[in-house]
């Protein structure tokens, strides 16, 4: 139940990086972390509001008036981090405004979850899924009992949070009013190296995705470094090269040229530089279109 609570909250985006930092532990590999607050506060947000465009499917509706949660009101911020490659080594942090009581009530009817104790923290585990409130605003939830005691001592000061991390140092190329940010050490090892992977993934350390409106669009940008200059060039060779022969592509791309032709690739000595602009009424058309 709580993992419908998760997934409800991304289908909608998500919130503050300035207290998760202290919160995801100095070992994470990756980061992904979505502002609510900060999406809230830009004019997309407002078309979307305005047009109603937020829809959340009808029985996790239901869900959410039992357990008294209003996603566009009582939802901060959510951040996903892992210490390890693998999806079950991935510890998520909802950081909103909860009805414990009603929550615990709903998970306890539906769920059954042994309830254990680690510290004065109360651990909820059902099925794969390990779920505790730590703090008075912060649910944590893992499918990894470690996880989940390592995440409650990095929470409570016991061990380093990430700004200890010598990965922390990039989060100060994170603007305060990001909406999104993914993080992570060294990709070619986070997924693995294999001769049918794409050179892009093989090549590459450390990467840094941004998503934040800049007027009236919407900015992406990945900074991606590479194991040397020779490799950076050399991606940014075949990026615009796939570019060059998508922009002369006869079929009929409904209104993504602009998309397209947004997009700029460039390389600072071993590091690859890529952006993309997104209008806000592209993104509030497609919103339509899929509801």
């Amino acid at each position: 139940m709580i993992l419908v609570l998760t997934f409800s909250f991304l289908s909608v985006q998500a919130p503050a990086y300035e207290l998760q930092k202290n919160y995801i532990a100095s070992s994470a590999k990756w980061v992904i972390h979505l502002d609510f607050k900060a999406l809230k506060n830009t004019k997309l947000w407002d078309g979307i509001y305005e047009k109603k465009s937020v829809k959340i499917h009808r029985k996790n509706e239901k869900l959410l008036k039992e357990v008294d949660f209003d996603v566009l009101k009582d939802l901060y911020s959510v951040s996903i981090y892992g210490v390890d490659k693998g999806e079950k080594e991935a510890v998520v942090l909802i950081n909103g405004n909860f009805n414990r009581d009603r929550i615990i009530k709903r998970l306890k009817e539906e769920e059954k979850p042994e309830i254990t104790k680690y510290g004065p923290v109360k651990v909820y585990h059902w099925d794969d899924d390990y779920g505790a409130f730590v703090g008075k605003n912060l649910l944590v939830i893992t499918q990894n009992r470690v996880n989940m005691e390592y995440a409650i001592d990095v929470i409570s000061g016991k061990k380093k949070g990430f700004k200890s991390s010598p990965l922390a140092k990039r989060l100060r190329e994170v603007p305060g009013d990001a909406v999104l940010f993914a993080l992570a050490g060294d990709l070619s090892k986070l997924i693995g190296e294999h001769h049918k992977a794409p050179m892009m993934i093989n090549k590459s350390k450390m990467a840094l995705f941004l998503a934040m409106e800049k007027n009236n669009d919407f900015r992406m940008s990945l900074k991606l470094h590479t194991e040397s200059p020779e490799a950076a060039k050399n991606l940014m060779q075949v990026g615009n090269g796939l570019l060059a022969l998508a922009r002369m592509s006869k079929e009929d791309m409904g209104g993504k040229e602009k998309l397209l032709n947004s997009i700029d690739i460039t390389v600072d000595k071993n590091v690859v530089n890529a952006r993309m602009f997104i209008p806000a009424e592209f993104i509030l058309e497609n919103i339509d279109k899929n509801h």
